[in-house]
């Protein structure tokens, strides 16, 4: 039987939680930058890796 795709698998679609600590203030600092622009935390956080990726990959 040949192996699915996990590429293609649906679920890797599906939104999980993300488990990690950080301080109170800058949990409310966080919030208030992203609510002040108009995005949620998870769009934040989504624009914030894609941009350390990209500059990860400018320095390779």
């Amino acid at each position: 039987m040949a192996e699915k795709n996990q590429d293609e698998d649906p679920k890797l679609d599906e939104l999980v939680a993300l488990n990690f600590k950080i301080t109170e203030r800058e949990r409310r600092e966080f919030k208030v930058w992203c609510a002040s622009r108009g995005l949620t935390q998870t769009e934040a956080f989504k624009m914030g890796f894609k941009l350390l990726k990209s500059k990860e990959d400018k320095l390779e």
